[in-house]
């Protein structure tokens, strides 16, 4: 076949690709709304860019260089740019369709987000076939281009395969956009039935408030209008023998979660494009929401079940002792004080509008959470999605453990303390007994673990019973207004253990950088500018990532939060705390680094290297302020709704209230936790719901050995520690000493086993033992 007739052949196979070309541009023309050009996308498109494809493996089969040229050379790469446009308008136009199904946009938005991606592809085409025609003109008919043509080819590798590959990429994307959307979708509808259980939850909590309201008013009323008690006791007795309307009904909302998490999937979605290329994020749904779910809503669920509880407990509390004492009047033949029966169901009526305005607060916040956060459309926004606060996480794991505690102390104290040696001397083994006594006492009660754990739990019910420390505030605010001005500046937070390190940070942080914070931990899921990276036990790659993936538009807040867990087998703590060091000295001005740890690895680490100084200021939490302290027992207290007595049983006013608060905290050297904590230990909730306040006789004496004040170091320095980390240290004296020494701290529940396998001292009595050591040893 000679070069005149490949040229005429492959004239009309360019001919029969302009022909779709206008065809697909007569349909965009008369495309109406945006689910028809998403489909003329999908398909027309599709056959489009399969046509191009087409002609360019035709023109490579015959000799003629020219259309060789023009196909494979030069209208590739217009055309290429034809497809990475329609690739994007395709994913935005599969984004607005998530924002309709969640009601983020209206018709009118949409409307107008389809013309203006109707109107961008319009004037693509036109620009590309003004090119196309005048290029097929010159270099088809112009026969004096022919040799320069042919020398150009012969330079240069053919790069059709490479564009064909492209291509055949951005189809696929295409595809996989839609598939994901539809993933999506589901996702959506499984968030939005997510929200009904939360709703449906808050409305049967409402009705049972609602209705236990009226009962109490229907029983005030008839008491008020008849005055007969043979009729005021049979509407008692009708009302307690009526338990549908103040039995919980809501223990079945975790399976009822649990059925619709269950059906979530993993989606890897394309959210953006950066340079032509698509930008992936990709969650587990089924994990991320579980672990939200479990961190944010179920503490608060919980809440309102203590709330409802409480409520019915005072309830039928109240209408039993209404009954039996209409019951005694009437044996008794007396006359009965129906004004004391009005008194007594209008302080139940107050206490019913207590616990409705909390169990509001609490619904309300519910509501708010699945409804701001349970949103596919912040997925594909790059904002962060389902997080968890690290209070949060530890709020919920710290109770749990202490419940394991109390559980493995209840079997284990009695049988130690029959069997320990009787070898050990009389004093030693006193010392040990009541210390075991103490720990036990210490223990959460299952009668108090509602009230408890408004105590206990760093930040119940959200924000609302945080108390702000106002001159670490004060002082923080004048450090970030220097560091906004252009200064370095890094803080770093100390304080013992419970000193409120934690809750402090983060409060600062959502207070002064909203959602320009980055959180790192070992081993664990990280965001910086909306991109989510795994982080491992290497401070260094962490930080690295860090610094590399911020745009610089925001200065992050970086928070690490207990430095001393940033080690393991492969990364040692100072090679972790060094990269942190350097990355201060270099980093400080673009972002800014907050870290905790106790003071016990601060004077650690300073005797190793110069580390409290690398930071501009160091603030330690060591002490809180007294009358925070005393606001924070108070605002937990009263969360409770309950009445507080003495041991002789007289009510405790708020006056003698704040006494014993201001008591405590110094008894505990105004550390903020450790004072809270302690308030569990002199409570007990009775029968009758009251709060009996009795300072605990208990404590907590030492009668550790030389190698048990070892073992207790290294894990008041290290938080945790484990059997093959003393063996390490210890080396061959191991087996002699620290073993059995190791055992008994197991035994007494000094030390306690974490679900990973590491050991921590029990928090109950940390801060006795850190007394205890600090006392000791010269650290």
């Amino acid at each position: 076949m000679n070069l005149e007739t490949a040229s005429n052949i492959n004239k009309n196979i360019l001919s029969k690709f302009e022909g779709v070309l206008n065809l697909y541009n007569e349909k965009l023309k008369v495309t109406k709304d945006r689910l028809a050009l998403k489909s003329l996308i999908s398909i027309e498109f599709n056959n489009l860019v399969n046509c191009f494809i087409k002609l360019g493996n035709e023109v490579t089969e015959y000799d003629s260089e020219s259309q060789i040229y023009l196909v494979n050379y030069i209208l590739a790469e217009d055309f290429k740019t034809v497809t990475i446009l329609h690739r994007d308008v395709f994913l935005e136009l599969n984004k607005v369709s998530i924002y309709k199904q969640e009601n983020r946009l209206d018709d009118e938005q949409i409307s107008e987000h389809f013309q203006e991606s109707k109107t961008i592809l319009e004037t693509k085409l036109i620009d590309f076939k003004e090119l196309f025609t005048p290029k097929k003109v010159k270099l088809g008919d112009e026969k004096s281009v022919l040799k320069k043509i042919a020398s150009t080819i012969s330079l240069q590798k053919n790069p059709w395969e490479v564009y064909t590959s492209q291509y055949e990429t951005i189809l696929s994307q295409l595809k996989n956009i839609d598939t994901q959307k539809v993933i999506a979708f589901i996702s959506i509808t499984t968030f939005y039935e997510l929200k009904k259980v939360v709703a449906d939850l808050t409305n049967d909590h409402d009705m049972l408030v609602s209705k236990v309201s009226n009962n109490v008013n229907l029983i005030s009323k008839n008491t008020k209008d008849n005055k007969d008690y043979n009729l005021v006791l049979s509407y008692v007795e009708e009302q307690l023998t009526q338990q549908s309307l103040t039995e919980n009904k809501q223990y079945n909302f975790s399976d009822s979660v649990n059925n619709y998490i269950n059906q979530l999937q993993k989606i890897e979605m394309p959210i953006n494009t950066v340079d032509g290329l698509l930008t992936i994020r990709e969650v587990d749904l089924k994990k991320s929401t579980q672990k939200w779910f479990d961190y944010q809503i179920l503490p608060k669920f919980m809440d309102l079940i203590g709330l409802e509880t409480n409520l019915i407990n005072k309830y039928n509390l109240n209408l039993l002792n209404l009954k039996n004492s209409l019951q005694h009047s009437k044996e008794r033949q007396e006359e009965t004080k129906f004004n004391t029966i009005l008194n007594t169901l209008s302080h139940l009526e107050n206490e019913i509008c207590d616990i409705k305005a909390k169990s509001k607060i609490i619904s309300n916040t519910l509501k708010e959470d699945v409804k701001n956060e349970l949103l596919i459309s912040n997925f594909i926004a790059g904002k962060p999605f389902l997080e968890v606060t690290l209070n949060s996480s530890l709020n919920v794991e710290s109770i749990t453990v202490l419940k394991k505690i109390k559980e493995n102390i209840q079997k284990g104290a009695s049988y130690f303390n029959s069997q320990y040696k009787k070898s050990l001397q009389y004093e030693s083994l006193t010392n040990l007994e009541l210390s075991i006594q103490c720990i036990a006492h210490r223990m959460l009660q299952d009668e108090s673990a509602h009230y408890d754990s408004l105590f206990l739990n760093k930040k119940f019910i959200g924000d609302l019973f945080l108390v702000p420390r106002k001159n670490q505030d004060y002082k923080l605010r004048l450090i970030l207004d220097h560091w906004k001005q252009g200064f370095n500046k890094s803080v770093l937070v100390t304080g013992d253990r419970l000193s409120g390190r934690s809750t402090f940070i983060e409060y600062s942080a959502n207070k002064f950088f909203g959602n320009d914070i980055v959180t790192l931990l070992p081993n664990s899921n990280a965001t910086i500018d909306g991109r989510k990276f795994k982080t491992t036990n290497n401070l260094k790659e962490a930080l690295s990532y860090v610094k590399n993936n911020n745009i610089k538009s925001t200065k992050p807040i970086i928070i690490i939060d207990d430095l001393e867990l940033w080690r393991d087998d492969k990364h040692s703590l100072l090679s972790n705390i060094r990269a942190l060091l350097n990355f201060i000295e270099t980093e400080s001005d673009n972002a800014f680094v907050m870290a905790s740890t106790t003071q016990m690895m601060v004077k650690h680490l300073d005797n190793r290297l110069s580390f409290s100084n690398a930071f501009s200021h160091v603030m330690n939490l060591n002490e809180a302020d007294e009358n925070e302290i005393v606001n924070a027992i108070l605002l937990r207290h009263g969360a409770a709704h309950r009445d507080i007595v003495s041991k002789n049983l007289e009510i405790i006013s708020n006056n003698k209230l704040r006494i014993l608060a201001l008591k405590l905290s110094k008894q505990n050297n105004y550390n903020f936790g450790n004072t809270l904590q302690s308030w569990t230990f002199n409570t007990s909730v009775e029968e009758n719901q009251t709060v009996l306040y009795e300072e605990s006789d208990h404590e907590f004496l030492d009668f550790f050995t030389s190698e048990e004040i070892i073992i207790l170091k290294q894990a008041l320095v290290f938080t945790f520690i484990s059997e093959y980390g003393i063996k390490n240290v210890t080396t061959t004296s191991f087996d002699t000493g620290f073993k059995s020494a190791l055992r008994r701290l197991m035994n007494v529940k000094i030390l306690v086993r974490h679900i990973n396998g590491y050991l921590f001292i029990n928090p109950v009595v940390v801060n006795d033992i850190t007394k205890i050591i600090t006392a000791k040893i010269n650290l």
